[in-house]
């Protein structure tokens, strides 16, 4: 995106780029190609010139080793740039969801996010819909297309465990905070990170869902709109806060989350 912002720098791009795949003895037919006055030419000419960038071989303007370094460096950049974009501009014409009841090909389905997973309720109104490509009964795979409008989603709260070494194994580890989160367990899909967290979590009498790739994992099923219980020894407490404010850096929608202290 600096690239873009840039035109001082994608200038330089395009002046290098011109160097060096065309041949120019003249800065008027630089200046021609790249819709540039003469004194514009000439004051970047001189400007790469000064940073070793371009120079002036048998009469041609060439971009110099280091000039061919820095044009490739940045359109790399920009490459990588433009392929992200794309990805995630990218047009979705047909989608899979869960059917939430029975669902009738051609049908007009309102789309909702429960519990992480797209579902589609027949004649059911919603901000994002679709029609139904086929039959399906209650919890089927149905196939939606001509997708219309974003699924209404608000990103779910995660509550970061974290667990003293030396609570863990004790009778009665974790009071009143302990208590308190297991009071809320049901609302929660449980994380266990390391051996603390999954020993902690049969000590509270819960059943982790999340044990592999804890911390992307909980981010995600945060932003689908799960409610996470993360359970993690205290040495991993800023890691897993770090996870998700880099999340929250990038998401209009932030995830809630807080920290207890359990034992």
């Amino acid at each position: 995106m600096e690239l873009l912002r840039n035109l001082r720098t994608s200038t330089r791009l395009l002046f290098l780029y011109e160097v060096t795949t065309s041949r120019h003895t003249r800065l008027r037919t630089i200046g021609e190609r790249l819709g540039m006055t003469i004194q514009g030419t000439s004051e970047y000419a001189h400007g790469l010139e000064e940073d070793g960038l371009l120079s002036v071989v048998s009469g041609e303007y060439r971009a110099t080793k280091k000039g061919i370094e820095f044009l490739h460096d940045h359109m790399q950049k920009l490459r990588g740039f433009v392929d992200r974009a794309g990805r995630e501009m990218a047009f979705v014409e047909t989608t899979a969801a869960i059917a939430g009841g029975s669902i009738h090909r051609g049908a007009r389905l309102g789309l909702f996010m429960e519990d992480g997973v797209l579902v589609a309720h027949e004649g059911r109104a919603s901000p994002s819909t679709g029609v139904a490509v086929h039959d399906a009964a209650k919890g089927e795979f149905v196939r939606v297309h001509n997708l219309e409008g974003i699924v209404a989603l608000r990103p779910g709260r995660i509550v970061v465990g974290r667990i003293r070494s030396a609570s863990l194994g004790r009778k009665g580890a974790g009071g009143a905070a302990s208590r308190r989160v297991l009071r809320s367990a049901r609302e929660f899909t449980v994380a266990a990170l390391d051996i603390a967290g999954v020993v902690l979590a049969r000590e509270l009498g819960l059943k982790p869902r999340i044990e592999f790739g804890v911390l992307p994992a909980t981010v995600e099923a945060a932003e689908r709109g799960v409610n996470v219980l993360l359970l993690l020894p205290e040495e991993r407490v800023a890691e897993a806060v770090q996870a998700i404010e880099t999340a929250n850096a990038r998401l209009e929608d932030k995830i809630p989350y807080e920290t207890v202290t359990l034992g």
